[in-house]
């Protein structure tokens, strides 16, 4: 019972993170399983990808009311990403777990750096040259399939090199990460990597909290609060990494 409790609260703050800054909570709730349920590896990577189907959707109602999506440029991202997220997922079936998770812990720590070094000054100042769309919408979705991710925590940062306001980055992604998701949660399902129990009880938690993390988003200055997540996550991978060395 109190097992079953603790993966509640975990998933209460994979949405809670989520929300407030536009992925889907996969690349949060991976280490999470892994480190403290000691969840099998294609189980923790692949298990959460549901639920952030369910949690961006509820982020993703917020972010609508506030008119902070930009459609165009959603539709244009998940064109490239379904196809990069479908060859991705699938190359999983031949790739070992032990690499999956220092894949992972890599993925951590590329995002942690990516917020702690974020920097105001864009490469494009316009959404001008949206032809770089096709090749950064491949890259993300093939990487999100390999890594079972949503892909968001990369959507923002390319959106905002680009040229995209910040809080319209994170809304635009989340759905990306909504629609670009499913593809994967497909093949994954097909290949037996999802305990639908352990998605049903990260949902229940990451529900109401990724309501709350995009309210969060659009009502407060998030410099501050990025650099302390980054400073976070970065820690975080290194002792994933570690974790995933030591045990496997």
């Amino acid at each position: 019972m109190f097992h079953q409790i603790y993966i509640i609260l975990a998933g209460f703050i994979i949405g809670l993170l989520s929300g407030m800054f536009g992925f889907g909570g996969s690349s949060i709730s991976t280490p999470l399983l892994r480190i403290f349920f000691l969840i099998p590896p294609y189980y923790a990577l692949a298990s959460p990808l549901p639920m952030t189907v369910i949690s961006s959707s509820v982020a993703s109602a917020k972010y609508y009311k506030e008119n902070l999506i930009e459609w165009k440029v959603v539709w244009d991202l998940l064109l490239f990403i379904v196809p990069g997220s479908v060859l991705g997922a699938y190359l999983t079936k031949y790739i070992s777990g032990k690499v999956l998770m220092l894949l992972t812990a890599i993925f951590l720590l590329y995002i942690s750096l990516r917020f702690i070094l974020r920097r105001d000054i864009r490469l494009i100042r316009k959404m001008e040259k949206r032809y770089l769309i096709i090749p950064a919408g491949f890259f993300i979705g093939f990487i999100s399939g390999l890594l079972a991710n949503g892909g968001g925590i990369f959507v923002v940062p390319v959106l905002f090199l680009l040229g995209m306001n910040i809080k319209k980055a994170i809304a635009s992604s989340l759905v990306v990460v909504l629609l670009g998701v499913i593809p994967s949660i497909i093949v994954h399902t097909y290949l037996g990597h999802i305990n639908w129990l352990l998605t049903l009880f990260l949902t229940i938690g990451a529900i109401p909290s990724s309501y709350v993390g995009a309210s969060l988003t659009v009502k407060m200055d998030r410099a501050k609060l990025q650099f302390l997540y980054g400073l976070f996550l970065f820690l975080f991978s290194i002792y994933f990494a570690i974790f995933e060395i030591i045990v496997s």
